[in-house]
């Protein structure tokens, strides 16, 4: 009578058992150190929906940035406006004291000669005042070189909001100003007066222009937040439930070894007892 040993099936389930316990639990040990569901096996579909998100956040995030750059440029150019409407005033006060009857030549040379300090002092604002080395006052500033200015203020193509600073150089506003003759200084206070409300008007541009951007800052902030709660809920592990899978898979691949190992004990003591 013959008889053959053949391979102990018990054991093989029982190493099979072990590896997919060892596997669980490494899996689940993965996501409780990193706290987010990094795995495509985890949840596929979810995580392509999270890196949506997460662009979506990462866009909004550079869209804030982009919008407080504009402001900061916008504050720059108004300030600089300012100083010019400044000297408008003051050229304007000097022209009105011209105009006086008991002014003589002299007095009206003197201040002609005030009057031209300040236009080159207006056109010095124009010529140096600049943001991240882009003219701001001259009319060729923006990327198409027309005072233009367009600002991605979101996440997605589109997203943009523009702004124009007009050209505001001496010679296009004010134009040359003669005040030593009753028509030149008439004539001047209808240049200043066209001249500041140039300015005006372009400043008030830029402050409805700043106001939009910083609206926009506040409303896309609250959207950067609500997306990545969104993201959060998708990615981040629940660590309660975790946990739990965590020491169910523990106790398994313990369980699972510890069958493994009995199998090989059997088969073990079945070949001594055949020697």
């Amino acid at each position: 009578m013959s008889f053959s040993i053949n391979t102990n099936i018990s054991a093989m389930r029982a190493n099979l058992h072990s590896n997919a316990g060892s596997n669980t639990l490494n899996n689940s040990l993965n996501r409780l150190s990193s706290a987010t569901n990094s795995s495509a096996a985890y949840d596929a579909s979810g995580l392509g929906i999270a890196n949506e998100l997460s662009a979506q956040v990462s866009g909004l995030g550079q869209a804030i940035m982009n919008s407080n750059d504009s402001i900061g440029m916008i504050q720059t150019a108004d300030g600089a406006l300012n100083g010019y409407n400044d000297n408008m005033e003051r050229v304007r006060v000097l022209t009105l004291q011209a105009s006086n009857g008991i002014m003589s030549s002299d007095d009206k040379a003197i201040i002609q000669q005030e009057i031209d300090g300040l236009l080159e002092s207006s056109q010095q604002i124009v010529d140096s005042t600049s943001f991240n080395g882009i003219k701001l006052l001259d009319g060729t500033g923006g990327s198409s070189g027309d005072g233009t200015f367009i600002t991605q203020a979101g996440a997605n193509a589109g997203d943009t909001s523009s702004f124009s600073i007009a050209d505001s150089s001496v010679s296009s506003l004010v134009g040359s100003i003669d005040v030593t003759t009753d028509s030149g200084a008439a004539a001047a206070l209808n240049s200043i007066d066209s001249a500041m409300s140039s300015i005006d008007d372009t400043r008030a541009t830029l402050g409805a222009s700043q106001n939009q951007l910083l609206a926009n800052v506040s409303n896309i902030s609250i959207t950067q937040v609500n997306i990545a709660a969104a993201e959060s809920q998708i990615r981040d592990v629940d660590f309660a439930q975790e946990s739990a899978n965590f020491s169910k898979a523990n106790i398994m691949s313990q369980v699972g070894s510890f069958a493994q190992a009995q199998s090989n004990n059997i088969s073990s003591n079945v070949v001594n007892l055949l020697q």
